[in-house]
């Protein structure tokens, strides 16, 4: 099972793309780095007021072993729940509000199989802060 940020630049991500939310993200097996940007009048990702303003992390997961197991990704200290993920294209987007005590749980499920967990820390993240 793999997360990794190579989502493409024209994906419609509910009104923004990957370029405008985040910049230069690496993912290895132990954390994510990169820059998330500040983004202001998100509308397209939340309803709520609070939650259209922030840093956003876009996601791609995939398990390749097994391509028709359902992929639910969680922020590990968040306020939501895990997200079961659209097999159509397999992204998120997250909003993060802190890399030292959120992180990011990703889980492969396969019906016959044991789940397959992977966590990601957030400590290599820049989070820029509002202009």
């Amino acid at each position: 099972m793999s997360a990794d940020a190579d989502i493409p630049a024209s994906l419609d991500l509910f009104g923004k793309t990957a370029d405008d939310l985040q910049e230069d993200i690496e993912i290895s097996a132990n954390g994510i780095s990169g820059t998330l940007k500040y983004v202001t009048g998100y509308t397209g990702f939340s309803g709520k007021t609070a939650e259209r303003s922030g840093n956003y992390l876009a996601l791609h997961c995939a398990a390749p072993a097994a391509p028709d197991a359902t992929i639910t990704v969680e922020i590990v200290g968040g306020h939501s729940g895990p997200v079961t993920l659209d097999p159509e294209d397999n992204v998120i987007v997250l909003r993060i509000e802190s890399n030292t005590e959120q992180s990011i749980r990703v889980i492969a499920t396969k019906e016959g199989c044991t789940p397959v967990t992977r966590e990601y820390s957030l400590t290599g993240l820049t989070l820029t802060p509002a202009a």
